[in-house]
């Protein structure tokens, strides 16, 4: 088959990374991570759409032997190596946000208070965009991509137990949480470098300097699932206006929904684009397409969400049930024993097709990560027999976790049923397994336009007022549009000068 990876056109030119690994969930992510950090010597580089000063990269629980909180454990880790410089570039996010952030970030404050800390918000990006890359690179020798910021309630085992003490929240464990990221090293590393110091220098206007000595940093706690493998990167990635940027993202998930032969196995927090939710309805629709097994969190919480990007997401499982004319499809939620009225957090982004193709990054299968926000994925496409095992055995060991059991038992039931649709369904009733989402038909539309929910373009004042004004609740819209269109200035004015705040009150560049 020809290959799927195009440089120029769906991915970067091919980088290769001497080891590849892949970190499912934050146990094994914030470990890794704080051991690497510790032994930095010439920089680290943070990028996330989320960061918190509070969160430690490792367990929560009761006094002990605990990592210490971010604004603790890196200070720390600068006063140990007096050439090391630490910089974080995270989001500028807008003030509708500032409940669930940092106090000290949502003013602008440096909560690290060290000379070689550096700390910065991005804020270029397009109007209605987000930075939503989350990547951390160590001496440009080893660098992290995939879907976790460092931030409050990412932490998790494996197990997602549902009452976890190593889960502290305010009142009692929060819920269990699933994630994923990839780690790399050699030349991977070093192209992931050059994108962070891109998106620094757009964002500050300095640079960061190149490491100048190339050290072997991959921990010994982790086997590299692959080695000497070339890597894709691919970005969505834009200027402040919409332009000049490039959306390889989007047409890599194309690529690889049409190159999948047999399964395709997904992984995501969200499911409204309606690019990809056509082009999987398409394979499904046609007669020796794939088996496709998705797994999506159970519902996204709280009002807003639940009339808006939840309303979106039912539909599209709609349209996807529709299309599945011979029974290759299941959209599934995960469960796990005494979760009672709260589900498992699944915030990874993943998609394998066959034993062939191993994507895994920053973008949800939204309309504004393959258009508007700024976005990083790692793709593998295996080229032996010995890359299509390794790519195998991360999807059965994917599939493991959530179905309860080993990888040694789905290769088991694979060898005599090559169906993933069947070995879902024959987990239905077990403790820990997969369910099918269930879609509650009394939400039909949102409360306001799609293109407000989940932009697929810069959001301006006249596409506020326009997707306001065609809104499935027109007839009250209409009574209210002038008050609307009071709303929209007030909350622009109010948005100015919450960030003239905040910019007068963060620190001085270094």
């Amino acid at each position: 088959m020809p290959p799927v990876l195009d440089p120029n056109r769906n991915c970067c030119p091919l980088a290769k990374a001497d080891r590849f690994a892949l970190l499912i969930d934050g146990s094994n992510y914030y470990g890794t991570l704080a051991r690497v950090i510790s032994q930095a010597k010439q920089t680290v580089a943070i990028l996330g759409w989320d960061l918190d000063s509070r969160a430690r990269l490792g367990p929560g629980g009761p006094p002990g032997d605990l990592v210490p909180p971010l604004w603790e454990f890196l200070p720390a880790v600068a006063d140990a190596n007096p050439d090391l410089n630490i910089y974080i570039l995270a989001w500028d996010f807008p003030i509708l946000l500032a409940n669930a952030r940092d106090p000290k970030l949502v003013w602008g404050r440096d909560p690290f208070n060290h000379p070689r800390v550096h700390l910065k918000f991005d804020s270029t990006h397009p109007p209605g965009a987000s930075h939503h890359q989350k990547i951390v690179v160590i001496d440009d020798g080893l660098a992290f991509a995939g879907g976790m910021d460092i931030a409050g309630g990412r932490w998790d085992s494996p197990e997602h137990l549902a009452c976890d003490t190593r889960r502290p929240g305010k009142d009692g464990p929060y819920p269990p949480y699933h994630d994923v990221m990839a780690m790399v090293d050699g030349g991977a590393a070093r192209a992931l470098a050059g994108i962070a110091r891109d998106r620094w220098r757009r964002s500050t206007g300095t640079s960061i300097p190149d490491s100048v000595q190339y050290r072997d940093l991959w921990p010994d706690s982790v086997t590299p699932d692959l080695v000497d493998v070339s890597i894709g990167i691919s970005r969505t990635d834009f200027d402040t206006n919409g332009s000049g940027g490039c959306r390889e993202i989007e047409e890599l998930h194309l690529n690889l929904i049409a190159a999948a032969r047999e399964f395709i196995y997904i992984e995501n927090q969200y499911l409204t684009s309606a690019t990809i939710v056509n082009a999987l309805c398409r394979r499904l629709e046609t007669a020796d397409g794939p088996e496709v097994i998705i797994v999506l969190p159970l519902n996204n919480t709280g009002w807003l969400e639940e009339h808006t990007i939840e309303v979106m997401r039912l539909r599209s499982v709609r349209l996807l049930r529709q299309a599945d004319r011979f029974d290759r499809l299941r959209i599934t939620y995960p469960v796990v024993p005494d979760l009672a009225d709260t589900a498992i957090g699944v915030h990874a982004k993943v998609l394998i097709a066959d034993d062939r193709l191993l994507r895994v990054g920053s973008s949800n299968l939204t309309n504004r990560s393959m258009r508007l926000d700024t976005e990083c994925d790692l793709t593998i496409e295996a080229a032996g027999p010995s890359e299509r095992l390794a790519i195998s055995g991360l999807r059965n060991r994917l599939l493991a976790e959530h179905l309860g059991m080993s990888s040694e038992a789905i290769v088991s039931f694979l060898a005599k049923d090559a169906s993933l649709v069947r070995l879902v369904d024959s987990r239905r009733a077990s403790a820990r397994c997969l369910l099918d989402l269930p879609v509650d038909d009394r939400l039909s539309e949102p409360i306001v336009e799609d293109e407000l929910v989940d932009p697929s373009e810069p959001i301006t004042t006249g596409l506020v007022l326009e997707a306001l004004a065609t809104s499935s609740t027109h007839r009250l819209v209409k009574r209210v549009l002038p008050l609307a269109v009071i709303c929209v200035a007030m909350t622009a004015v109010a948005m100015l000068c919450w960030r003239t705040i905040r910019a007068r009150s963060r620190p001085l560049r270094r």
